[in-house]
């Protein structure tokens, strides 16, 4: 794989996308077939499937060059810039928090999204953002990393979700997608993302908010506030105009 890696970037995301979707779908059929809830069966799969993928990483040393583990151009006493994150991940709870939920429920909820949230940052604002950002038009870079990452979303279809609810949660994963991405190239990190992904996940879920349609409108007045602010006010829209250019967040 490390062959790969070094030769086709982009094949060797695509392969790891395969393992990640391949995986999801048999797994949760299976799952449907024999009548066991979605999270149940694949938590267990998914987490292996992480931690594989993260000694992979740590083994080639391709995890500091896609920002796994790297130092985040961001420090601790400027935390404040990752405030909007926090309102965006916490925004479902003003709905209040479901109690339909066994303990056992709430844990395989969490193991799945800890799991997919960790492999969905490294595989789309990792490994693809990079191998994009390689071929020297950026701005495309992130355009397609976020559009792929949501139409990704497309497989729910799959695994028994409804057509509309799936449009709904391809809108609002491009749109979430793409606020990520602009943190990723203000951060040159993948920790903070992580974090906000798999907690967006989990509490979205454990919330009453339950369509995607409700989480989509304050989605993108975050992205148009803290996404301008990222282009403009830290500098990222340079960034991206000057490929190559490390990024240094110019916070103050």
């Amino acid at each position: 794989m490390k062959r790969l890696y070094e030769k086709n970037e982009i094949r060797h995301f695509l392969v790891w996308l395969a393992i990640y979707l391949g995986l999801s779908i048999v797994v949760i059929n299976l799952g449907s077939a024999l009548g066991v809830g979605e999270h149940e069966i694949v938590a267990l799969p998914l987490a292996v499937l992480a931690v594989v993928m993260l000694v992979y990483f740590r083994r080639t040393s391709i995890g500091p060059e896609i920002g796994l583990g790297a130092r985040a151009a961001v420090s601790a006493p400027r935390m404040w810039f990752y405030v909007p994150l926090l309102v965006l991940v916490c925004y479902p709870l003003v709905t209040g928090v479901r109690n339909d939920l066994t303990t056992m429920a709430v844990a395989a909820l969490v193991l799945h999204y800890a799991a997919s949230g960790f492999l969905e940052e490294v595989l789309f604002r990792g490994l693809l953002l990079r191998a994009l950002l390689k071929e020297g038009r950026p701005i495309w870079a992130v355009a397609i990393s976020s559009l792929t990452f949501g139409i990704g979303h497309i497989i729910s279809v799959l695994i028994g979700q409804s057509g509309q609810d799936t449009v709904f949660q391809i809108i609002n994963a491009t749109i979430v997608g793409l606020l990520f991405t602009l943190v990723v190239i203000a951060t040159q990190n993948l920790t903070a993302v992580i974090v906000a992904h798999v907690l967006y996940n989990i509490i979205a879920t454990l919330s009453r908010t339950g369509q995607d349609a409700a989480l989509i409108l304050p989605g993108f007045v975050i992205l148009l506030v803290y996404g301008t602010w990222l282009l403009f006010g830290v500098g990222v829209l340079d960034r991206l105009r000057s490929p190559g250019v490390k990024a240094q967040p110019t916070l103050r």
